[in-house]
């Protein structure tokens, strides 16, 4: 009777274990990605792997005189519309994120997802054709934060009766297109708000 029951308890601990390392092995898997990791060849650049676009377009630390107001999803067309690139494919998702700065300042941050990094450049070199040139400046110019480049994009607008400068940053991450722009004339704020994507 002993030997019966200490041989059913073997058993038990011995299926607990069992279980325990299945379960503990379906854990613990190192092919899975990290939500962010770093570019092997650049080191220091953030690289977007596995993350939700909708949680790249949302911020949870703010440089400080902004506030969040909300992330909205856009479609395929918006987004061929918007950025000028109506041949461009590959187009899986995207989301805006809405922010606020001072004196009411509109702020947005566009992430865009594509099937491949082809696809991400190629959107990027399509919106690029749809501005024509300046005639006295550059219209881009490439600049570099959180470990990449990015392109800065000059354009003009009428405000209250006058031309004034805006200002945009776009540039791909991966199978991702970030583009970071505002309702300022002020470029150093759309750059706080760029570098504070941490990509």
């Amino acid at each position: 009777m002993t030997k019966n029951i200490t041989l059913k308890r073997s058993i038990t601990l011995i299926s607990v274990f069992a279980v325990l390392m299945i379960a503990f092995s379906g854990c613990v898997d190192n092919n899975t990605p990290a939500a962010n990791g770093t570019d092997s060849e650049n080191p220091g650049v953030n690289v977007i792997s596995a993350e939700n676009t909708s949680g790249i377009s949302t911020l949870e630390t703010l440089p400080s005189g902004f506030k969040y107001v909300d992330t909205v999803p856009f479609s395929t067309d918006q987004i061929k519309s918007d950025y000028e690139a109506e041949n461009v494919t590959g187009i899986l998702e995207g989301f805006e994120g809405i922010y606020k700065g001072a004196n009411e300042t509109d702020y947005y941050i566009d992430v865009i997802k594509f099937e491949d990094k082809e696809a991400a450049n190629n959107l990027i070199t399509a919106y690029k054709s749809s501005f024509t040139p300046l005639s006295n400046v550059s219209r881009f110019t490439d600049e570099s934060f959180n470990g990449h480049s990015a392109v800065k994009i000059t354009d003009y607008v009428t405000s209250g009766g006058k031309t004034v400068p805006r200002y945009s940053y776009i540039w791909s991450n991966e199978n991702y297109v970030i583009a970071v722009f505002g309702n300022t004339a002020e470029e150093s704020s759309v750059r706080q708000l760029a570098e504070a994507t941490g990509y």
